[in-house]
């Protein structure tokens, strides 16, 4: 369980170097997102990842760190499917038209918090 944690940690802070790194990428991440369906897709995978987190935070170091993040996780992934699709698509194309700082601060926070994940696993 540790070891999937650490894995997801991994992942999320290999998103945040690439999204600091090379924005640009984000866009496109944003681009495949808002096409068809695939806005519920991420809100499923993004539930299950806090689902995994919240089972696994009692084997972890620090386990209210861990709880907390995967709550987190689970709440923004239903909240994919509460909120209308089209009030995402707007909120993504607003993070779009945001200048660089932003999306740089926006991948500074994800590499933060995968660090922090990782030291709480």
């Amino acid at each position: 369980m540790i070891l999937m944690v650490k894995l997801i940690s991994i992942a999320v802070i290999l998103y945040g170097c690439l999204i600091i790194l090379r924005p640009d990428t984000l866009k496109r991440i944003f681009e495949f997102v808002k096409k068809e369906n695939r806005v519920y897709i991420a809100g499923g995978i993004k539930a299950v990842i806090g689902i995994f987190l919240m089972l696994a935070s009692s084997s972890c170091r620090v386990p209210w760190i861990v709880l907390f993040l995967g709550a987190l996780s689970v709440f923004g992934g239903i909240a994919g499917f509460l909120i209308k699709k089209s009030a995402i698509i707007r909120i993504i194309e607003w993070w779009e038209t945001r200048p660089g700082r932003d999306i740089a601060l926006m991948g500074t926070i994800a590499l933060l918090v995968g660090v922090l994940l990782a030291l709480a696993a």
